[in-house]
């Protein structure tokens, strides 16, 4: 019989060795640093290797951004550039693309060759500027880049060389930054279709007569996003660009559902640009957090009030500046067959509202007000204590992070509650010098991350600091799409989870075994230790079964892709990036032309449009609704007048 208990709290001092093949829970791409490039998820032998000395951690303290490549390893190493800017998200994603390229085509391409040598006489794969010039990578369209399909297809390197295929994880990073707008302010994307004209009388219209076909009941939980916006920037309705954004709408409604269907949204106009959804289908209709507020959705706003909304969609609304309730015939019909104020609102800034904080976890019922460790217990029915002495739960260990400053402890438990799994990723405190060979079942958090499946399928984020409160960020976790490097749920996360959860490689397993005799461990201890910490091959198995059986199952239910660029981050960098002239007519509703002969009617800092540059999207934000109300008036359906009104007077303050 075994015994139970803390028994494996014997091991202490472990040394490092490498075996099986395990999951990186947070955010981020693949979790090691291979520096000879080999696959993660192929074992490795551990050879007898003796305890090691005590080392400084150069890491310890709070890191500077210069220190970030160095300590971190977030990217590949820098390999002849030192020019680039480990404080500069461009540069280090430039930096990890262009190794990429080096290391997997660099032999037949790379620059040390001359172009008589070089394959097909090309020899600058880590160019990137010279790819771009030569037409190989098109900006804001990896899916349209020669050098993306060639790897995609396994066509790069050829097969007859040898060499093994590009991992998908690799090509994700080249992907990645193709498809970054941060990192091409001078690009407008790969097509344009500038007579595009849809306004919001247009909109309303289209809305109401569908609202008319409705039966009543329905028409009450009904509700309408639109991509009308971003055709009105210029984006041809048939092209890639757009259909972008209609995954980035499909995903992000799914990914935000507490229903246990996958529900794409309907479109209801001939070019696409309008979509039906019902809010029963998501679960947007009916209380999401109800242990404060009493019937309703919960929602902690920034100053860590309670607010409380009669549902989600309002709650939405109530975080999105620009959601603005319209008066007018069709929009007047709308309300009243809808049941609120506003019936519709834009795919990108409802995604950059949902999609991160509070009103994220409110969105996909996780109540702050709690701890992540109660969530689990309460809400996820799971007692991760006695799986482990159950020997149910599996847990891993890594010293490798490419996405987190300290030692990681990875754990998979079965949600109780219902069908799915709970994967969690603990991270070590700096200034108690843990280590993970220390003690992998004793360790002090210094912050907790936690994937888990929801009803759907799709994952759902959270991130908790040392003492399991859930948080809106982590300044453990890193993500250089974000300027300040911060993790924010749920973008960040999803940003690197776009085919489901990440193979990292163990160092726990073999050593913890190696060292089982001169520890004094009995048979019954070696197999805790086994079942805990199951082989590469075993693990392997389980990664991919989780993957597969959840995440990308709903994700093809819903006919989204399961490799590349995450449509969801994609929009959200997209939108919080500085908008042309085409892009705030866009969201104004009217066109850049209209908008460019009356910008000397509205808020001077809409001026520098007229030049030609960019304006900063906080600042078109805080006068969007006054230059919309200004606009508008020429308009049958306008903002409500109590609305222009309010903000024309915070202006004047």
């Amino acid at each position: 019989m075994k015994t139970k208990g803390n028994k494996l709290m014997t091991f202490r001092a472990f040394s490092i060795g490498f075996s099986a093949a395990l999951l990186a829970l947070a955010c981020g791409s693949d979790d090691n640093n291979n520096d000879n490039n080999e696959d993660p998820e192929d074992p490795v032998s551990v050879p007898n290797v003796p305890d090691p000395p005590a080392v400084v951690d150069p890491c310890a303290n709070p890191l500077t951004a210069p220190q970030i490549a160095t300590c971190l390893g977030y990217i590949p190493p820098v390999v002849n550039n030192p020019g680039v800017d480990p404080a500069d998200p461009r540069d280090l994603a430039l930096e990890a693309a262009q190794n990429v390229l080096k290391s997997e085509c660099g032999e037949c391409h790379g620059s040390q060759l001359t172009p008589q040598s070089a394959k097909a006489g090309m020899n600058y794969i880590e160019d990137i500027d010279q790819l771009v010039a030569t037409g190989k990578i098109i900006p804001l369209d990896s899916a349209g880049s020669r050098i993306i399909q060639r790897m995609q297809a396994g066509e790069m390197p050829p097969p007859q060389s040898g060499n093994d295929p590009v991992r998908q994880s690799d090509i994700n990073i080249v992907a990645q930054f193709i498809d970054n707008p941060l990192f091409w302010d001078d690009e407008v994307g790969p097509e344009s279709c500038p007579d595009n004209d849809f306004n919001y009388d247009d909109l309303y219209q289209e809305i109401s007569i569908d609202l008319a076909r409705l039966d009543a009941d329905d028409a009450l939980t009904t509700r309408y996003i639109s991509l009308t916006n971003r055709f009105q920037a210029g984006v041809c309705a048939d092209g890639t660009a757009l259909d972008r954004d209609r995954d980035a709408l499909t995903k992000l409604v799914n990914a935000l559902s507490t229903e246990t269907t996958v529900e794409p949204p309907v479109p209801i106009n001939r070019d696409e640009t309008i979509f039906r959804i019902n809010l029963e289908d998501y679960g947007w209709d009916v209380a999401s957090v109800d242990d404060v507020g009493g019937a309703g959705v919960d929602v902690v706003d920034a100053n860590g009030n309670i607010v409380n909304f009669v549902d989600k969609w309002e709650a939405i609304v109530a975080n999105n500046v620009y959601a603005v309730p319209f008066v007018g015939d069709d929009a007047d019909q709308a309300v009243q067959d809808s049941g609120t104020l506003v019936p519709v609102m834009f795919a990108d800034s409802l995604l950059d509202a949902a999609s991160i904080g509070n009103l994220y976890y409110a969105l996909i019922d996780v109540d702050v007000t709690q701890t992540l460790d109660n969530f689990i217990a309460v809400d996820l029915d799971i007692d991760v204590a006695e799986n482990l002495l159950d020997e149910d739960q599996v847990r891993a260990g890594t010293t490798k992070s490419r996405i987190s400053r300290q030692d990681r402890v990875i754990q998979r438990d079965e949600i109780g509650v219902r069908q799915g799994v709970l994967w969690q990723s603990f991270d070590f405190l700096d200034d108690q010098n843990e280590s993970i060979f220390e003690d992998p079942f004793g360790f002090a958090e210094g912050g907790t991350e936690a994937i888990f499946t929801l009803p759907n399928g799709m994952f759902g984020y959270i991130i908790a600091d040392e003492n399991s409160l859930i948080v809106e960020d982590s300044d453990i976790l890193l993500d250089s799409s974000q300027n300040n490097f911060r993790a924010v749920t749920s973008v960040s996360c999803s940003n690197c989870h776009i085919a489901g959860l990440i193979p990292v490689v163990d160092e726990v397993r073999d050593t913890a075994l190696g060292l089982a005799i001169s520890s004094g461990l009995n048979r019954d201890e070696v197999e805790q230790l086994e079942a805990i910490y199951p082989e590469a091959d075993e693990f392997a198995r389980i990664v991919a079964d989780d993957s597969s059986t959840f995440y990308q199952s709903a994700l093809n239910q819903a006919d989204l892709p399961i490799a590349g660029v995450d449509p969801v981050s994609f929009v959200f960098l997209r939108f919080d990036t500085d908008l042309t002239l085409a892009d705030a007519a866009g969201d104004l509703a009217v066109t850049p032309d209209f908008l460019d002969q009356f910008l000397n009617e509205l808020d001077p800092v809409l001026g520098v449009l007229d030049s030609g540059s960019r304006l900063d999207r906080d600042d078109f934000t805080a006068v969007y609704v006054n230059s919309l109300c200004i606009l508008s008036a020429v308009n049958e359906n306008t903002p409500d007048p109590v609305v222009c009104d309010a903000a024309a007077a915070l202006l004047l303050q």
